[in-house]
C-alpha cells in the first residue's frame, strides 16, 4: 500500500521518490504566496496608517496656526485699541504660515477669520479656517427714558424742562408738577401724574406697573477701576491740570478745578466724594474708547454746582460718561451747570437739578427739578455701552466659533 510504503521509506531512511519532492515544492509555493499576499496587504495598510497619521499631523498643525492667528489678532486688537485690522502670511517657525482678518460688524463687535496654511498658502497640503465674533469687555446698561425714578418720585419746579419721555415708580403722585413746568414727550406714573402741570406733551399713562430700573454693576466698575492702580487721598486729591486718568481707584475724596481739561480713558472709582469746579474746568471721554463709554463711580455725594461740564468723545455713535454714586442721601447728586453732557445715575439716593442745569439722562430713586433745570434725552441711548477702558479688552463671543477646512 502507497501509505505504509512512504511510511516504511521514512523510517528506514530510503530517499524519498522525485513524485514526492514535487509535492513538497508545490506545498512551498503555495505557502510562500500566501505570506506575500499577507504582507502586502499589511503593507498596504501600514502605508495608509503613515499617510493618514502624516495628514492629521499637517491638519493639527494647520490648525494651530489658525488659532495662532485669531490669538495674535486679540492682542494687536487690545494693544491698538481696536484699530488693527489684519495682516497676511505671516510665518510661523518652519511649521507654515497664516493670514488674518478683522471686519467691523458693528460699533461694538467685529469679526476675525483667521486662516493656517502648511507648509505656506501658495501650495498648501493642510488648510484650516478659524471664524469667531468678538466684542469688548464691557457693559450694556439701557436708558430708555430721559428720566427714570424709583420711590421718591419726580418734581418739577416752575419752567423745569424734561425733552423725552419720563418714567416713576412712585406710588400717590408719581410726577408732580408746578407752572409752566413741562415733559416734551410720554410721561409713565405707576401712581398720578398731578394736573394741570406738568404740561405733557404726549400721552400721560398712569397707574402703570413698577419699571425695572437700569442695573449698574458697582462691584464689577470698582474691580476694572483698580486694575489701574490706586491713589490714597488725604483726604482730598485735587486736579487741577490737563491730564489722562483711568482706569483708577482714589481713596478719598477727588476734585478737579482751576479750568483743568481731563480726559478718561478708563473706569474711575472713588471711596468718598466728588466734585468739579470753576466754568472751564471739563472731563471728557476719551477718543480711543470708541462707542464705547466708561463709568466713574463715587461712593460719596457727587457735588456738581460750582462749574464745569462733562462731554461725550467724537465716535459715532458717540462714547459717554456713566457717572454715578452709591450714596444714599438727600444730596446724594446735585447739579447745577448747563452743558452736563453725561448719564448720571444715583439709584440709591436723591438727585437735584437746580438753576440752568442740563443734563443728557437721569436715573435716580428721586429727582428734584428746581426752575429752569432742563434735561434733554438724546437718541441712541437705549442701549449705550460702557467700557473699563485699557483694563477692559477684546474678547471672543461664546458660540461664535466657526471651523472649516
Amino acid at each position: 500500500m502507497k501509505i505504509h510504503s512512504l511510511w516504511y521509506k521514512t523510517i528506514c531512511r530510503e530517499p524519498l521518490t522525485s513524485n514526492f519532492s514535487g509535492q513538497i515544492l508545490v506545498v512551498a509555493v503555495i505557502f510562500l504566496a500566501i505570506a506575500a499576499i499577507l504582507a502586502a496587504s499589511l503593507f498596504d495598510r501600514t502605508a495608509s496608517f503613515l499617510r493618514f497619521g502624516s495628514r492629521s499631523i499637517t491638519a493639527e498643525q494647520a490648525n494651530s496656526l489658525a488659532e495662532a492667528g485669531l490669538e495674535r489678532a486679540l492682542w494687536q486688537l487690545n494693544k491698538t485699541a481696536g484699530t488693527y485690522t489684519g495682516e497676511s502670511n505671516t510665518q510661523l517657525g518652519n511649521i507654515g504660515t497664516f493670514t488674518v482678518a478683522v471686519v467691523d460688524k458693528s460699533p461694538r463687535t467685529k469679526t476675525i477669520t483667521a486662516t493656517g496654511y502648511v507648509p505656506n498658502s501658495t501650495n498648501p497640503t493642510s488648510k484650516r479656517k478659524i471664524k469667531v465674533d468678538i466684542a469688548i469687555d464691557n457693559s450694556i446698561i439701557s436708558f430708555n427714558y430721559g428720566v427714570q425714578v424709583g420711590a421718591g418720585g419726580l418734581t418739577m419746579a416752575n419752567t423745569s424742562t424734561v425733552n423725552g419721555n419720563v418714567y416713576s415708580n412712585k406710588t400717590g403722585v408719581s410726577i408732580q408738577g408746578s407752572q409752566s413746568s413741562r415733559i416734551v414727550g410720554d410721561a409713565f406714573a405707576v401712581g398720578t401724574i398731578s394736573s394741570p402741570d406738568p404740561e405733557v406733551t404726549g400721552t400721560k399713562h398712569e397707574n402703570q406697573s413698577a419699571a425695572d430700573m437700569p442695573v449698574v454693576d458697582y462691584e464689577y466698575w470698582k474691580g476694572r477701576a483698580a486694575l489701574g492702580g490706586e491713589q490714597t487721598c488725604s483726604p482730598t486729591c485735587t486736579i487741577s491740570s490737563n491730564t489722562t486718568i483711568g482706569p483708577k481707584k482714589y481713596i478719598g475724596n477727588l476734585k478737579v478745578t482751576n479750568n483743568a481739561q481731563v480726559t478718561i480713558a478708563g473706569a474711575v472709582h472713588i471711596t468718598g466724594t466728588f466734585s468739579m469746579s470753576q466754568g472751564l474746568t471739563q472731563i471728557k471721554v476719551s477718543d480711543i474708547l470708541g462707542s464705547n463709554g466708561t463709568v466713574l463711580l463715587a461712593e460719596g455725594d457727587i457735588d456738581l454746582t460750582q462749574g464745569g461740564t462733562f462731554e461725550p468723545n467724537n465716535a459715532n455713535p458717540k462714547g459717554y460718561l456713566l457717572v454715578a454714586t452709591t450714596s444714599t442721601t438727600a444730596t446724594a447728586m446735585s447739579i447745577s451747570q448747563a452743558g452736563q453732557t453725561a448719564l448720571f445715575y444715583a439709584l440709591e439716593g436723591t438727585a437735584s437739578l437746580t438753576q440752568s442745569a442740563e443734563v443728557t439722562a437721569l436715573v435716580a430713586n428721586g429727582l428734584d427739578m428746581s426752575q429752569s433745570a432742563t434735561l434733554t434725552y438724546e437718541t441712541g441711548l437705549a442701549s449705550a455701552s460702557f467700557t473699563s477702558g485699557p483694563g477692559g479688552s477684546w474678547q471672543p463671543i461664546k458660540g461664535t466659533y466657526k471651523y472649516s477646512k
